[in-house]
């Protein structure tokens, strides 16, 4: 009976210590696949923002070699603000 006893005891603690080895393993290799797209995602995005940087200047350049044509020049002017606004109020 005690060798029953001692032998089912062994075979659980070798089973959960196993168990343990292998789901440290995993987290590992799980933790290691996450950065490595977070890392990806993090290029991905450095990416795109240079690239708006890119097309942002473009666009500009655009619009000015427009706004040097004569005939859409006259759209493309930026209104002037008044200086001194006149309101008049009224008393009564």
């Amino acid at each position: 009976m005690e060798n029953a006893l001692i032998i089912s005891q062994t075979i659980f603690y070798s089973v959960s210590s196993l168990t343990m080895i292998v789901l440290f393993i995993l987290f590992t290799v799980s933790a290691y696949r996450v950065i490595k797209i977070l890392k990806t995602l993090q290029t991905i995005a450095s990416d795109i923002h240079d690239f708006s940087d890119e097309a942002k200047e473009k666009l500009e350049d655009i619009i000015e070699k427009l706004s040097l044509l004569p005939i859409l020049s006259f759209f493309m002017k930026k209104p002037k603000k008044a200086k001194n606004p006149k309101t008049k109020v009224e008393k009564n």
